[in-house]
């Protein structure tokens, strides 16, 4: 373990050098297209970036990022935006993962033990649109839809833009969120536990006379612990690349929303530290999925040794 936990750590910081060199360079590249006579040197530029990554990393080291100059909140270190936004995203991420989670896994072993033709086509059906909608249209739908009551009714239902702990402003960036973390959950517990179901030990099980709920929990649900812990950290990707378009789109004052901001105003210390902050949760969390991995599983111990 100790041996693989420095393998990771090792992959950890290269990944944040390399996301710190390449935003470096992207923000370079950017200011470089406002120029009248924008310059193509792609060394120069590298050489550049790499001078920058260098100096964030010691800057970092200290404690000091600098400070971020905003309309509305002034000049503000970067250290407390990155910790104000974060903790309004994560909010965010975590509902909306828990939520996916919860349903997602609920539904998909419903499917799973009905073995309804009906019910299963139909709800592979629904994971399938529910994959391939694209955030930024899911909200659109929301939007129209709650425009269209409002003109109907001439009543608000829920908030559509702004930050709040309350369901008025959470409901609709988490249920953008949720939409296909919770489609790719569902369908990834169904086959799983399908899978599980017509395996031999399952029929022992049964063949034992062990009731239907004992065999399910104790035997089948256990067996699909790893592929579940799979598709909840690749729900998380699919949360984390939407993020930006979803806080944008609902004015949601998070880390994806304050990113949009500074690369917009080309604040590159701003923009990597961002950045960063969202590679690094999604590498530590894989890390500790990792780890999971060898608690749950005893044969993955095993050929580590």
């Amino acid at each position: 373990m100790l041996s693989f936990l420095s393998k990771r750590i090792l992959f950890i910081t290269l990944v944040s050098i390399l996301i710190i060199f390449s935003i470096t360079l992207g923000m370079n590249m950017a200011s470089n297209s406002d120029v009248d006579e924008p310059s193509y040197d792609m060394v120069e530029y590298s050489q550049s970036a790499w001078k920058s990554t260098r100096s964030y990393i010691e800057a970092s080291l200290d404690g000091n990022v600098g400070t971020m100059t905003h309309e509305t909140l002034g000049v503000i270190p970067v250290w407390d935006l990155l910790k104000e936004s974060y903790i309004k995203s994560m909010g965010l991420l975590l509902v909306s993962l828990l939520l996916a989670s919860v349903l997602g896994l609920s539904l998909g072993a419903f499917a799973a033990l009905v073995k309804n033709d009906f019910i299963v086509h139909a709800l592979l059906l629904l994971t399938i649109l529910g994959i391939s909608v694209p955030s930024f249209f899911a909200g659109l739908l929301l939007q129209q839809a709650e425009l269209k009551y409002f003109q109907e009714t001439g009543e608000q239902l829920v908030k559509m833009a702004g930050f709040g702990w309350d369901i008025q402003h959470m409901l609709m960036p988490v249920l953008v969120l949720t939409a296909r973390p919770l489609a790719y959950l569902t369908r990834a517990s169904f086959l799983s536990l399908n899978r599980v179901l017509d395996e031999n030990y399952i029929r022992t099980a049964h063949s034992k006379g062990l009731r239907e709920r004992k065999v399910v929990w104790s035997h089948a649900l256990r067996n699909i612990a790893v592929p579940t812990l799979t598709a909840i950290g690749v729900s998380l990707r699919f949360s984390l690349s939407s993020l930006p378009v979803v806080e944008f789109f609902f004015a949601w004052e998070g880390i994806g929303f304050r990113l949009l901001e500074a690369i917009n105003a080309r604040q590159t210390m701003v923009v990597v530290t961002l950045a960063l902050s969202l590679g690094l949760t999604f590498l530590f969390i894989n890390l500790l999925l990792d780890i999971s991995y060898r608690l749950i599983d005893p044969r993955l111990r095993e050929d580590e040794a």
